[in-house]
């Protein structure tokens, strides 16, 4: 029989269904597409072994005149600088105290210290330095502490790394010096009101919340972060789970799980199903007392009744960064604007820029050539955070970040916008500003004396999720709305997108703030970091590549992204929630961390493989009038490394696969007893076999309560290998599924196969160590086949 092509669009379609998107692309990972043809993307290597503390939410990169690189990134806890190799912590102070006496107490065999200090204006987690203090308890306290807890508005307690040798009562000398840093910000978004923040109507009284301290597995037994908030026979609540605490041992509390209905503290219906159903928590989840035992005034209250107004932040700690001249601007959302200067030496920490600048805004941008430094929704009196007006931008006069109140000498003024609730992002293109709300678009350009800008309503309905879902690609726009993709060339379009319901459909409203567009001009990609809708955490990106009209999906989890430009390679951050930070030491520090890599770098993870795969949609001969059978097929691979795997699968009924995705990451192997966490397992077989990437996986037993594949356990049936598969990966039901592997390398000439069904897909895959390829054009040995 003479060899059939079989070509496929690039670009994913998961638009449609598997045999709708005949002679296309379905899924992948870790793929783009490059002059329509399909490969593995391009490698990253870490650009410092050193962890930042908490999780980067900007990054900006300027040369100085002396031709000195300088990258700044900002975290939610602090604010750093990494210039040519150094990572620098430049984090504001806040607040000084000179000459404390003898502030600390300790206790023998504890590593908890009381530090007493009037007024001291901190918070939990933020970060204070001591100097020169003599030792208390045999503990050394000129170091830099994270707060472990407040106790009252002048006492409060940190962690040292070793326990104290003796109680002291009022120790350190009395020449303490005392720095206290910005207070940090909240790490993830946190709706502040309404459902899923109070029961009902609420509370009567102040919430009393804490935090897990290590991921909750399900058992009997949690761990928080202070357990003197809590007593036995109080109810919790975390997530959606309701417990009650049966007992406690310091900061281990043991439970009761999965509660329906309280009536007292003595009496309560276990047994919940549905989302109030006993289930694993992440670390740092909120704990919530819903039912206090010993004060009632903390309690929720009934239907229709009054209740207290949550002071809970929604937004996450972001920042937005600009340079003036040699100098850093950085504004800390719904903070002060701090300025970075270059002339005062690298170590020297931020400070805030002007006194007569607001205290608090959302956004930052320096008009050109103009330059004058604009904020967005800031506060109507500067210096006044009671006056924050989401909707109102201010602008300084022309060429000075000092001044801001106008007069006739100088060029400062401010606007309101009407459209919308909230100021979300700015961005400069095409000779003006464009400014979007969370409804709407706008456009402020410099006109002169005497109205200096002028502003301009766009578009509506097509807001902006986050501070940073925008970018300019030469004068053209792009951003992500709330259930699209816009762009913008002089007028506002909705980009048609190919993967728009696997992207909305499974999207997390509550963490939309930590959208991060990133540009990589060298593949013409826009690519938005996000978080998918059961996440607290970024961990999905979609991809749109502008010169080609193309999109394609991931699941590389990064929350922000520079260009090359300053530096020869993008640069990208990753956030472990479980990690602690390196730099700089601090003690008592809980967890949260962040790694800098530089990207296109190499074909790895860093010294790990990168697990890559590609899937096409179903094809057959006579819209599968007719089985089909192959015999042979020919490789055709360009510029391959190592080797990949190619499985063809057969099928005689498009209904034959459903598909889900892990909500946990599994490992290359499955010991006895463990189990395959899925998303949803309801539409699996009891037992059967499943895809992941191209291994296939069987399995003997499917507990659809608590969606988790298990029994018995084979890896790398049917000739596939066994790897690891990270959180998200997609997992499809292949238990009537007749399969084909095979492995081509550079020297592969053909692959002798025997296949038959009404239609057959292909996925592609790699997952050694320095593998490189790039797919061109699918020839089979293919013929009608009979039914038989």
């Amino acid at each position: 029989m003479p060899l059939a092509s079989i070509k496929f669009a690039p670009g994913f379609d998961k638009q449609s269904t598997e045999y709708g998107a005949e002679g296309k692309w379905i899924d992948g990972e870790n793929i783009r597409f490059r002059y329509g043809q399909p490969e593995k993307i391009g490698g990253w290597t870490k650009l410092t072994n050193e962890k930042l503390i908490g999780a980067v939410r900007d990054q900006f990169a300027w040369s100085s005149l002396d031709g000195t690189r300088h990258l700044a990134l900002g975290t939610d806890k602090k604010l750093y600088l990494y210039v040519e190799g150094a990572i620098l912590d430049i984090t504001p102070i806040r607040a000084t105290q000179a000459n404390l006496t003898n502030p600390f107490v300790t206790s023998s065999g504890s590593a908890v210290v009381t530090v007493t200090d009037s007024g001291h204006g901190a918070t939990k987690g933020d970060f204070v330095t001591f100097s020169n203090a003599s030792a208390v308890g045999g503990l050394d306290m000129n170091a830099e502490f994270e707060i472990t807890s407040i106790i009252s508005s002048s006492v409060y307690t940190v962690t040292h790394s070793s326990n104290a040798s003796s109680t002291a009562t009022g120790g350190g000398s009395s020449t303490v010096d005392v720095e206290y840093q910005i207070s940090v910000g909240p790490e993830v978004n946190i709706y502040g009101y309404g459902w899923g923040i109070s029961a009902w109507n609420g509370t009567n009284g102040t919430l009393i919340q804490d935090a897990l301290n290590g991921a909750d597995n399900g058992s009997g037994t949690i761990t928080v972060d202070d357990g003197s908030k809590f007593a036995v026979n109080d109810f919790i609540l975390i997530d959606q789970e309701i417990m009650k605490i049966t007992g406690i041992s310091t900061h281990v509390l043991t439970v009761t799980r999965g509660i329906k209905g309280i009536a007292t503290t003595a009496l309560q219906v276990t047994g919940a199903t549905g989302s109030h159903a006993a289930t694993s928590h992440a670390d740092n989840a909120v704990v919530t007392i819903i039912l206090d035992a010993s004060n009632s005034a903390t309690n929720y209250v009934g239907w229709n009744r009054a209740s207290s107004t949550s002071a809970t932040t929604i937004d996450s700690r972001y920042w937005v960064f600009e340079n003036f001249g040699e100098d850093l601007l950085a504004l800390a959302s719904n903070s002060s604007l701090y300025r970075w200067d270059k002339s005062a030496g690298q170590t020297t920490r931020a400070a805030v820029a002007s006194g007569n600048a607001p205290t608090a805004s959302r956004h930052l941008i320096l008009s050109t050539p103009d330059r004058h430094l604009i904020l967005m929704g800031t506060e109507t009196t500067p210096g006044s955070t009671t006056s924050q007006d989401d909707l109102f931008l201010r602008f300084s006069s022309q060429e000075d970040f000092t001044t801001w109140a106008p007069s006739s000498i100088n060029t400062a003024g401010s606007f309101r916008i009407q459209d919308g609730s909230k100021i979300m992002t700015t961005v400069r293109s095409r000779g003006s500003i464009l400014i979007w709300t969370d409804t709407s678009m706008h456009s402020l350009q410099f006109v002169g004396p005497p109205f200096i800008f002028g502003l301009n309503q766009i578009a509506a309905n097509c807001g902006a999720v986050s501070a940073h879902c925008a970018v300019d690609v030469n004068g053209t726009t792009f951003w992500m709305s709330q259930q699209a993709f816009y762009m913008f060339d002089g007028a506002v379009k909705k980009l048609p997108c190919t993967v728009q319901d696997y992207v909305f459909d499974d999207f997390s409203i509550t963490q939309q703030q930590l959208v991060y567009v990133g540009l990589n001009t060298d593949f013409n990609e826009i690519t938005w970091f996000y978080a998918s809708e059961q996440s607290n955490f970024i961990d999905r990106s979609v991809t749109f590549n502008y010169l080609e009209n193309l999109w394609y999906t991931n699941s590389l989890a990064r929350t922000t992204w520079l260009d090359r430009g300053v530096y020869q390679v993008p640069y990208a951050t990753e956030y472990e929630p479980t990690s602690l930070g390196t730099v700089p030491t601090v003690l008592g520090l809980t967890d949260g961390a962040s790694l800098i890599y530089s990207h296109e770098d190499g074909n790895n993870d860093d010294v790990n493989p990168i697990e890559c795969f590609l899937q096409s949609g179903d094809f057959d001969i006579q819209d599968g009038e007719d089985m089909l059978s192959i015999s042979r097929f020919i490789p055709d691979f360009k510029e391959q490394k190592g080797s990949a795997d190619v499985l063809l699968s057969f099928k005689d009924y498009s209904q034959t696969t459903t598909t889900t995705a892990l909500s946990a990451t599994l490992a290359s192997t499955s010991p006895t007893g463990s189990v395959i966490e899925l998303k949803d397992s309801n539409e699996f077989p009891t037992s059967g076999t499943v895809l992941i990437g191209t291994e296939l996986i069987t399995y003997t037993d499917n507990n659809k309560t608590t969606n988790e594949l298990g029994g018995t356990i084979t890896r790398g049936t049917n000739g596939t290998s066994a790897v690891g598969h990270a959180s998200n990966r997609k997992v499809t039901n292949y238990s009537n599924v007749r399969i084909n592997a095979s492995t081509v390398t550079p020297t592969t000439t053909k692959i002798d196969t025997r296949g038959r069904g009404r239609q057959a897909n292909m996925v592609i895959s790699s997952s050694a160590v320095n593998d490189k390829w790039r797919f061109g054009t699918l020839r089979l040995d293919v013929k009608p086949d009979g039914g038989r």
